[in-house]
Parts: structure tokens; C-alpha cells; sequence
């Protein structure tokens, strides 16, 4: 390198001109002493990344863990929750008393906050101001830095005003029949993509949803709707268990919430026949006629107004208009597949583990995962095919 070229670097790295490189944020669980209330139960395995293993704790106003951290300061903390979510504050001594520096206020199952670095023990309070139990699995703490490629997950809040929004039953179902939409829709084009479930009873099923999510590069927090999880053998009494209104509703009101261009859901047929899999479809397409009448569920319609979805699709169908090439490599991910991206997440819904389709079905497979058919659109059928916002320009 020749020497004005040399000093011109020099007096660029002096002057800031230069963006300095941001480190990695660093896992200093570890080094750090955890303790629950006065000190009294130590906590080191809500620090081991087992996010199974966790804790249920009986009804109190507020649940207090101490952090007395080692040579690192403290500035990001996750929370794995189990059946039983807080919000929560975190506090550091101030004089005799103790000070809020961050607050969570809605509980959800993986709960991020960045903070000023703290060096010495503070404390973080779970209450709703009531006497409420509290599940953990796992309390995260890591150095400042950037959290790319590390275990936590800042998620963003639900999507104001979405690209495209999913619509299963269950949690996994947005993998194994739309195969590559996620990786390419939400990771690969970086479009905002909205997950919403109409079930997920279950605190492992629904830490498995959300590692799934993250892994194809969705960051917008799901809508987990929580209406009852049972399978039943007939239409009616999966619409029963519901309430069909109830059904409609929930759906209007995720539509105009989130305000989707484009609705992917369920086949008409339940895919393999499961009832809530045909109840998720039906009630989609009579939501989206709903979702744009005004007068319909007013207090939806007065709170985000009404909402014209521009397409709706269902997975397989009779005659399919939209075949998706999920097979193309994604520089997102490093030149894999939106397929192979959906399978890896698919495996970390451990718990499903032992059904018949280990991986989400590709073309010319029985429930394959590429193929759809619009059965709704305000501009017009598909013509090239291969993009569910084909004719539609994202904002």
C-alpha cells in the first residue's frame, strides 16, 4: 500500500469517518448470581439455555430475582416464560430505595429489553399488581452488543400495516403446508409478514412456534389467538367448539389489526381432514367479506377501522392458480432453500415430531407445499404465477 493512501486512512480512523465495527453481544449468564426474593433460592438453571427446565412459582404481588453480575456489565435481558407470563421492570439501587431503568409492560412468552449497562446487583420484578403465579424458563443476560447470531430475540411488535398475513390453526402448520413462504416472504425479501394462530394452548408448543418464526426470519411478534385446541371429527362441532361468530370475529378483528394485503390460509378441505384446519379456512374467507364492512363487530371496525384484503389464498385446491418455487437459494440465508429453511424450523417444533410428515411436503408430494389457489382478489388472477403479491406494489 503506498504511503499517502496509508496516512489518508490514518486521518479518516482519527477523525471517526471510519464506522467502528459493533461487537457481539456476549452470554453472561454465567458469570452472573441469580437468586430469587430475599436471596433465599438460587437460580443458576434459569441461565443454562434449557428451555424446558424452568420454575413454577406460587401466587404473589411481585416475584423479585437479584443479578449481581461478574466483571461484565449487564445491558440486554431475555425472558423465556412458561404457562404463566408477567410483565416486569428492571431496577437498580437508588440511595436507600430502588429506581425502574426498563419496563415491559405486555407478557409475552420471549420478552427482550435493552438497558443502560448495569456493573452492579439489581433486580427484576414480575407483577401484574396482582396476586399472580409466575412460570419462567429461562432469564437470558447478556453484554452490550449486537444480538445477531446470538440466543436473543428482540422481537418487534405486531405489524401495523402488514405485507402478508398466515393464518393457521396450530403452531407448525405454517411450516409444513406453506412450505418456503416465511423464509422467502419474511427473511429473503424482508417484507412484513404477520403469523397469527387460532390456537396454542400449550407453553412448549408455543416456545417452539416462536424459535421456529425466528429462524426463518420473521420479527414481528405472532398473534396467538388462543381459542381451544381440539380435534374433532366433524365440521359442525369443530365450529361448535368455537362458536362460529366467535371464529369470524377473531379473524376480522386479527385482518383489520394487522391489515393485510395478501391472507394465506388453511386448504378448504383441512388438508388431511382436520376440522380446525377446514373451520381456520372457512371462517378466512367469510372474515375477509366481513372485515371490509364497516358494520360489522363496530368495535373493531371504531378501534382499527375497516379493511379490504386485496388477495386471499388457500394452500392446494382443485384448480390452483399459484405455484411457489420454494427451491430457489436465498442469500438471506446463505444460498439455502426457502424449503430447507422451513424444514429446519419445522424440527424445532420437537414436540411434533412423531407425525407422518417430517418435513414440509415438495413439489409433487401429497399436501405439497407449493401450491395454491386464489379464491379471493380485488386486482385481478394471477398471470405469471410464483409470487402471492403478484399485482400488488408493497408499501
Amino acid at each position: 500500500m503506498k504511503k499517502p493512501l496509508i496516512l489518508l486512512l490514518a486521518l479518516c480512523l482519527l477523525l471517526g469517518y471510519l464506522p467502528a465495527r459493533a461487537d457481539t453481544a456476549r452470554d453472561v449468564g454465567a458469570e452472573c448470581a441469580l437468586a430469587y426474593q430475599d436471596n433465599s433460592l438460587a437460580c443458576g438453571y434459569l441461565v443454562d439455555h434449557n428451555y424446558v427446565r424452568g420454575d413454577n412459582l406460587a401466587s404473589k404481588v411481585e416475584h423479585i430475582f437479584y443479578v449481581t453480575p461478574g466483571k461484565t456489565p449487564v445491558a440486554q435481558i431475555e425472558v423465556f416464560f412458561g404457562t404463566h407470563m408477567l410483565p416486569y421492570r428492571v431496577e437498580r439501587q437508588d440511595g436507600a430505595g430502588w429506581a425502574t431503568v426498563a419496563r415491559v409492560t405486555e407478557a409475552r412468552a420471549q420478552s427482550y429489553v435493552r438497558l443502560e449497562p448495569i456493573a452492579e446487583k439489581f433486580r427484576i420484578v414480575f407483577s401484574d399488581g396482582q396476586r399472580s403465579p409466575l412460570t419462567l424458563k429461562e432469564i437470558l443476560l447478556f453484554s452490550e452488543g449486537e444480538t445477531e447470531g446470538t440466543a436473543l430475540k428482540p422481537w418487534r411488535d405486531p405489524c401495523e400495516k402488514a405485507d402478508v398475513m398466515t393464518l393457521v390453526a396450530h403452531p407448525d402448520d405454517e411450516l409444513l403446508w406453506f412450505g418456503g413462504l416465511l423464509p422467502t416472504y419474511a427473511g429473503e425479501r424482508q417484507l412484513r409478514v404477520q403469523a397469527v394462530y387460532m390456537t396454542c394452548e400449550n407453553a412448549l408448543r408455543r416456545q417452539e412456534l416462536l424459535n421456529g418464526l425466528w429462524h426463518c426470519g420473521v420479527r414481528n411478534y405472532p398473534l396467538l389467538c388462543g381459542l381451544k385446541d381440539v380435534r374433532y371429527s366433524a365440521v359442525d362441532a369443530a365450529y361448535q367448539c368455537w362458536g362460529r361468530e366467535t371464529a369470524y370475529k377473531t379473524i376480522v378483528r386479527a385482518i383489520r389489526r394487522f391489515q393485510p394485503d395478501v391472507l394465506v390460509t388453511h386448504d378448504i378441505l383441512g388438508e388431511y381432514g382436520h376440522t380446525q384446519h377446514i373451520v381456520t379456512s372457512d371462517a378466512a374467507y367469510q372474515a375477509v367479506l366481513l372485515a371490509a364492512d364497516p358494520g360489522y363487530d363496530p368495535d373493531s371496525a371504531q378501534q382499527y377501522g375497516a379493511w379490504q384484503v386485496k388477495k386471499l389464498y388457500r394452500h392446494l385446491g382443485d384448480a390452483p392458480t399459484t405455484r411457489m418455487d420454494w427451491q430457489q437459494p436465498l442469500a438471506a440465508f446463505g444460498g439455502q432453500t426457502g424449503l430447507e429453511i422451513a424444514a429446519q424450523a419445522f424440527k424445532m417444533h420437537a414436540s411434533q415430531q412423531d407425525i407422518l410428515w417430517p418435513t414440509p411436503p415438495g413439489p409433487g408430494e401429497q399436501y405439497d407445499s407449493t401450491v395454491f389457489t386464489l379464491v379471493y382478489s380485488t386486482v385481478g388472477p394471477d398471470e405469471a404465477g410464483n409470487d402471492l403479491l403478484e399485482h400488488i406494489e408493497a408499501e
